[in-house]
């Protein structure tokens, strides 16, 4: 007779290493789009140009298996949303509340939009963070075209690249079986909308008041967390989120160690995309060993500055952890339904109110 065993069905999915029909040469192409602007870089001596070229590239990541005009033009939107909210939230960074709450208008857009018009994943996630990461940015006017110009370089870098391996590699389209889904309620995507916008505003905030220097770090963890499915999804997330965290730390500590090269560094950052690329479907815990390291090599190769690596790592882990229990948080609210049915009466009593003024 087979005995089941609870506990360890519960955690399971920690190991568990899902099957994929997403083939090599994707991630390969993922590594190239974030790695050539900062090998660029390092060739021009502009480091922190690349760096900022290669967030521009990470639009790659919205590629689609449609057909080639589709693909494109769903790519060239997903590319206009980026830098939209790259640019949104850098022209706000002048006062640390009026970047929280710009930070909260791009959140808000982006989940609304993204579910409106049923943007598969990563959905929402890359909008939101190159929105927390431009907050972060020390508030420079005169910086602020080039820093636009550059991240759109990196954004049409990764379209280009994109209708090539299109055009030669990924020719066919791969249809897939629609998945039977939840149909939201009328004002759901608005309320869903303005709790992750509420959130995102407080990531800045908090990070402020307790004077962290990276406070995107919390931003990108709680957004991270609420992309699951269910509430159950966002727990097994935030899980995931905090040993890949833990074990991703020795892993960047043991790289820094040896303190590379930034030409090194560069090889590794791609190395460690297309790792991310091939494990981010498959399991979320082990992606998250090796985004870890590849965040904090992104910082180390764009600075200009060397920063302490123990300083760094320790910062990573506190911000990590505090935007996981925000982004486990958020995701009890969006997944309570009697809380959701309570908001969304409020704001059609609110809408049918202002609708009246209007008359």
């Amino acid at each position: 007779m087979k005995v089941n065993h609870p506990v360890q069905n519960r955690f399971q999915y920690l190991i568990e290493i899902k099957k994929t029909e997403r083939k090599w040469h994707f991630p390969f192409l993922a590594a190239l789009c974030i790695g050539s602007p900062l090998l660029l870089g390092w060739f021009l001596e502009k480091p922190n140009f690349g760096s900022l070229s290669s967030l521009g590239a990470l639009t790659i990541l919205y590629f689609t298996q449609a057909p080639i005009s589709q693909r494109m033009i769903h790519l060239a939107v997903c590319a206009f949303g980026m830098i939209f909210s790259f640019s949104v939230s850098l022209c706000f960074g002048f006062n640390v509340y009026c970047s929280a709450l710009a930070l909260g208008i791009v959140a808000f857009l982006s989940h609304f939009i993204t579910s409106y018009y049923k943007i598969p994943p990563p959905g929402n996630f890359f909008f939101i963070m190159v929105a927390a990461m431009a907050s972060n940015f020390q508030y420079n006017m005169e910086m602020i075209p080039t820093r636009i110009g550059l991240f759109v370089i990196g954004a049409i870098l990764s379209c280009s690249f994109a209708f090539i391996y299109s055009v030669f590699v990924e020719k066919s389209a791969v249809i897939n079986i629609p998945r039977r889904t939840f149909r939201k309620k009328r004002y759901t995507k608005f309320v869903e909308s303005g709790i992750i916008a509420v959130f995102m505003t407080l990531t800045l905030v908090i990070g402020h008041i307790l004077k962290f220097q990276n406070t995107y770090w919390i931003s990108i963890s709680t957004i991270a967390i609420i992309q699951g499915r269910n509430f159950e999804h966002v727990r097994q997330r935030n899980l995931h989120r905090i040993i890949g965290t833990f074990v991703g730390l020795g892993l960047a500590w043991f790289i820094l160690y040896f303190n590379p090269e930034k030409i090194v560094m560069i090889f590794i950052i791609m190395f460690l995309q297309f790792i991310v690329e091939l494990m981010i479907v498959r399991n979320y815990g082990f992606a998250v060993i090796f985004l870890t390291p590849l965040t904090i090599l992104l910082v180390e190769t764009g600075s200009l500055v060397h920063h302490n690596v123990t300083e760094l790592m320790e910062a990573r882990l506190i911000d990590t952890i505090i935007g996981s229990l925000m982004g486990l948080s958020a995701g009890f609210l969006l997944y309570h339904q009697q809380m959701i049915n309570k908001l969304e009466k409020s704001v059609r009593f609110s809408f049918f109110q202002f609708k009246k003024l209007k008359k």
